[in-house]
């Protein structure tokens, strides 16, 4: 009885083993593209920060203002919803305030402060920075050099933190993006 049963479960590994081959013959051959690299093609179009992916179908909103009966999920103090079919689409592909990012590593929703964490430059003075780039202190630790700084207009934050990595007046300068956070309470 033993033997009959391992005989059996070797032979239906086997059948699904040949099964499963027999289906990824055309894709290993190359005859025919695989479906993954498809998908992953068009997921690489939008435009990328790090682990970041821009999500342009989502924006996110206070949730005093948004509508539950269209939210999609709730992080921090706000709410992703779809994004309204009139809005301006050159800027749907831009790193904004409350644009949506999905981290590619975790799968996770994040939303962008608008914030941008700044670590100075010894040599370089604070104040050079914001004049240059029209930024305001949202918070600072002057000691240590971390500065959050926001910009006073509404701009493009990648190309906004591109610009000022290279400007030399700071040692790197990083996207704020707002994650939910988990323990392992």
């Amino acid at each position: 009885m033993k033997y009959n049963i391992s005989i059996l479960a070797a032979t239906l590994c086997l059948t699904m083993h040949s099964a499963n081959a027999q289906d990824n013959k055309a894709e290993l051959l190359g005859l025919e593209p695989n479906v993954k690299e498809k998908a992953s093609v068009a997921a690489s179009t939008s435009p990328q920060y790090g682990t970041y992916q821009l999500q342009s179908e989502l924006v996110a909103v206070p949730q005093a203002l948004a509508d539950r009966s269209v939210s999609k999920k709730d992080i921090g103090n706000m709410t992703l919803v779809a994004r309204a079919a009139s809005t301006d689409t050159e800027r749907l592909a831009e790193f904004r305030r409350n644009a949506v990012v999905r981290n590619a590593i975790t799968g996770e929703l994040g939303v962008i402060t608008g914030n941008i964490s700044v670590l100075s430059s010894r040599n370089a003075e604070i104040n050079d920075l914001l004049q240059q780039f029209q930024l305001k202190i949202i918070r600072s630790a002057s000691s240590s050099g971390v500065y959050i700084v926001q910009p006073q207009n509404d701009v493009d934050l990648l190309a906004l933190v591109e610009q000022i990595n290279s400007s030399g007046l700071v040692s790197t300068a990083r996207l704020d993006i707002l994650e939910k956070k988990y323990t392992n309470q």
